[in-house]
């Protein structure tokens, strides 16, 4: 092997041991906060806060069915994920399955946002929260159904290492096509298109609001929060542009190179690597919790509120503990009898 292929190698490895492990932490930790915050009152009564709460349980999902096997196999061999054909099976059926949860959840909020700022009464009908609840399950189980063909065709490939992946030829080349179509190419499209919908009506908005009086306050407030709501679903977009477009190029130059099988050592060592990092940046979907909480004051303050309520319950949580009572007995403190009091009429 030559120094320059060690030295990818390595720098892979360092890769996988930091950066993920990191993206791990992080994404785990934001996501789990999200749930939480997400599904309180203020926030849930939107309806594309909706779509962020399911798309952060599948991000819970997604971080480690993707991201642990790569960290097992780092310090541990055999690794269970590459030698035995079910968590084979499980693990690439998962790992697809939420992380076009994620994708497209994303983009059904950015046709949620489309509608809210549509001034046609019907088409702002679409933007309600029992249409968003059976939306992100439709979502849901839609992915659940697609990537089926990955239980079936997945399967273990040596070498060691993270090597599970569709073995038949003509399921693979289908599978690149259906990933780079369904996870890349649409999805992109779609939320390019719809961001400049919502930017555009949102300008007009303005204008609009220019000739209205300002005594609808209530209104207000909830205009106020809708444009809080855009602004993160706007950031995430900008954030989903960045993760895909790596992954898919990879793929794109993946399927085109298939057949090629006199490739150097030094240029399999530089595609494992674009691979992992390509990989890696998928994972930035599920870091919304940072960047929620840096573009949105109404995501702010219910994180705040929160830390205060759990602080004031940690507060209560001490008060209210039963402290120990001691008593020292001494010797002066000898027990006195007790006398019967009668009342009534004593006997004689």
């Amino acid at each position: 092997m030559s120094l320059l292929a060690s030295s990818l190698n390595l720098a892979q490895r360092l890769l996988v041991q930091y950066c993920h492990s990191t993206f791990f932490i992080l994404g785990m930790v934001g996501s789990l906060i999200n749930i939480v915050l997400f599904s309180t009152y203020r926030l849930r009564s939107n309806s594309c806060c909706i779509y962020f709460l399911v798309s952060s349980v599948s991000a819970l999902i997604l971080l480690p069915i993707g991201i642990v096997p790569q960290l097992y196999s780092l310090y541990n061999s055999p690794n269970p994920f590459t030698t035995i054909s079910s968590f084979c099976k499980a693990r690439t059926y998962l790992n697809q399955t939420s992380a076009m949860s994620c994708r497209w959840l994303l983009v059904i909020a950015c046709l949620d946002r489309c509608s809210s700022c549509s001034t046609n009464a019907f088409i702002r009908r679409f933007s309600s929260l029992p249409v968003a609840k059976r939306a992100a399950c439709l979502v849901v189980i839609i992915w659940f159904i697609f990537p089926i063909h990955t239980l079936i065709y997945s399967n273990i490939q040596p070498p060691g290492g993270i090597s599970c992946s569709i073995t038949d030829d003509g399921v693979a080349i289908y599978h690149r096509f259906y990933t780079i179509i369904m996870g890349g190419v649409l999805p992109c499209l779609i939320v390019l298109v719809a961001s400049v919908i919502i930017w555009k009506r949102l300008q007009a908005r303005k204008r609009r609001q220019i000739v209205i009086s300002n005594d609808e306050r209530v209104r207000r407030r909830n205009q106020i929060q809708d444009q809080q709501v855009i602004i993160m679903l706007i950031v995430q977009v900008g954030i989903f542009m960045i993760s895909t477009i790596p992954f898919m190029s990879y793929n794109i130059y993946d399927t085109m190179t298939r057949v090629v099988t006199n490739k150097s050592a030094d240029r399999k060592a530089i595609e494992s690597l674009c691979k992992t990092l390509s990989e890696l940046l998928v994972y930035l979907i599920s870091m919304s919790f940072y960047s929620n909480t840096l573009v949105s004051r109404t995501f702010r303050k219910e994180l705040i509120f929160l830390v205060r309520c759990m602080g004031s319950w940690g507060r209560y949580q001490r008060s209210t503990q039963v402290q120990p009572i001691t008593a020292t007995v001494t010797q002066n403190m000898a027990p006195q009898r007790l006398t019967k009091v009668q009342t009534g009429n004593t006997a004689k």
